[in-house]
């Protein structure tokens, strides 16, 4: 099933602004996308266009992998408060690596667990991935390839 934890990602109304408060606290950038549209993405996560900006945050000596994936939705815009759907500002997603995402979407299916999406959804260089929510509504994404 689940493999290892991938990052957590936070919508933010600033992503500028975000990311000096997150470098205040110890953490640094350590990779910057800093203009994203992709198809795969909106429809992964239902929404009506997937343009954002994006930066990894982690601290400078991590043992781990993990990460904050700082992200600053463009289109469609930041609203609200935290956090029922995955553009409002606040932790809205947890991401997870899985090498075999269709034996674990199969597998979770088995156990009831249904996705915002029939199949999952391509983006990137050979990245795939599916969304469901855990029993509070918060989103959980299920990662392969990255």
């Amino acid at each position: 099933m689940i493999d290892d934890f991938l990052h957590v990602s936070i919508t933010c109304r600033d992503l500028e602004r975000s990311v000096r408060f997150y470098e205040t606290l110890g953490l640094k950038v350590i990779k910057r996308l800093h203009e994203v549209d992709e198809d795969g993405i909106a429809r992964g996560f239902q929404l009506p266009a997937g343009r954002l900006a994006v930066a990894y945050l982690a601290p400078s000596q991590a043992s781990s992998k993990m990460f904050i994936d700082m992200v600053q939705w463009l289109d469609p815009s930041p609203t609200g408060e935290p956090y029922p759907v995955l553009n409002h500002v606040g932790l809205n997603r947890i991401a997870f690596r899985v090498s075999d995402l269709d034996a674990t979407t199969a597998a979770l299916r088995n156990h009831g667990i249904t996705f915002l999406t029939d199949e999952p959804q391509i983006f990137g260089e050979g990245i795939r991935c599916i969304v469901t929510t855990d029993p509070d509504g918060v989103f959980l994404q299920l990662i392969e390839g990255l």
